[in-house]
């Protein structure tokens, strides 16, 4: 008799490319306005915390790939003492925001 195995594993979600595009330029867009490029950053990241293996390709592949953690961000934006504030979206003219303030 033959077994039979079920497939148990649910279908990973895939992030839009639009919003892959957005996350990668909100990073490129800040880095630009603290003049600030991959390798640098990765030197920074690294004087942060010793532990870290980021290089100028890792950074370089994050972008592309819109793959930076949270507390990734966080620590770039700690570096030049900013920080993540989540805000609503302003309304668009003639359609309800439904969003809640977090």
């Amino acid at each position: 008799m033959k077994k039979t195995t079920k497939n148990t594993q649910s279908a990973k979600y895939q992030v839009p490319n639009e919003l892959k595009e957005r996350a990668s330029n909100f990073i490129k867009d800040f880095m630009k306005s603290k003049n600030v490029n991959a390798s640098m950053l990765a030197q920074m990241l690294k004087e942060l915390d010793s532990n870290r293996s980021d290089s100028r390709t890792n950074i370089l592949n994050k972008l592309a790939r819109a793959s930076f953690q949270l507390t990734e961000v966080m620590q770039i934006l700690d570096l030049f003492d900013c920080e993540l504030k989540i805000v609503p979206k302003n309304p668009i003219e003639g359609k309800e925001n439904s969003s809640k303030v977090l």
